[in-house]
């Protein structure tokens, strides 16, 4: 942005950084399938690579100031650039025996180190580099109250969850626990638990099964790293800010 202060004064820099995150909350309406598309073409990626190489030389440009704020907060969306690039880099360049993503639909006993893709989980896109036991799948309920017994339905979910266990090659065997919002993390992949539901094996009888997603996303640690420099930039530049403002109070000689 320096250099565009320089070339067209402040005023096209500060309009640049308007379009830029317009653009990006326009982004969100086509829905995450067509930004992912559109994100993914060659021209954006460069750009955003562009970008990302911008915003770290001027964060080191920043340090010679000793403008500590103005370093943290762009190295901070740098960092989340340049993370953003490696996981799409990862998806580019996945291969059936290394996939980016994909998921397993498991019941109790089952044993697996496929993924699949698709509404229904027919489309097979590779296999983990590890295999995947499902010891149990637990689902825990709220206490049924006087409505629901009325009603004849069973309490809310309150928590469910599927221990596995995971067996790696060369190593012994070990137990996780998958719970929302609480991934495992095997090899490279975070594994999730997305879903579950209720169907009938071949036999006929009731089955409940469980669906754990797998990502591999090596640029999700510069990720989160870059929001906490960019959080850190920001209250140091809060902080410089109230400085600035704040009155000077000193004391007059009586």
């Amino acid at each position: 942005m320096s250099l565009i202060n320089k070339v067209t004064g402040p005023g096209a820099a500060a309009w640049l950084c308007w379009a830029l995150a317009l653009g990006a909350v326009a982004l969100a309406f086509p829905g995450p399938d067509r930004s992912g598309a559109l994100m993914a073409q060659p021209a954006m990626l460069t750009g955003t690579a562009v970008l990302a190489a911008a915003l770290a030389f001027n964060g080191l440009r920043a340090l010679r100031r000793r403008r500590f704020d103005s370093v943290l907060l762009h190295l901070g969306c740098a960092l989340i650039l340049g993370g953003w690039l490696a996981g799409r880099q990862a998806v580019r360049t996945a291969t059936p025996e290394r996939p980016s993503s994909g998921s397993m639909a498991l019941i109790d006993g089952d044993v697996s180190d496929k993924l699949w893709d698709g509404p229904y989980l027919t489309n097979f896109v590779g296999r983990a580099p590890f295999s995947v036991r499902l010891e149990h799948f637990f689902v825990e309920r709220y206490e049924r109250n006087a409505q629901d017994i009325e009603a004849g339905r069973d309490a809310p979910v309150r928590e469910y969850r599927s221990r596995v266990t995971i067996t790696e090659p060369g190593q012994a065997p070990y137990v996780e626990n998958v719970r929302v919002n609480h991934p495992a993390y095997v090899r490279g992949y975070h594994i999730y638990q997305t879903s579950w539901g209720e169907s009938t094996d071949m036999m006929g009888r009731p089955v409940t099964y469980t669906v754990l997603q797998f990502i591999r996303d090596p640029g999700l640690p510069a990720v989160y790293a870059g929001f906490v420099v960019l959080f850190a930039g920001v209250l140091l530049f809060a902080v410089r800010v109230f400085r600035l403002k704040a009155p000077d109070v000193r004391e007059v000689p009586s």
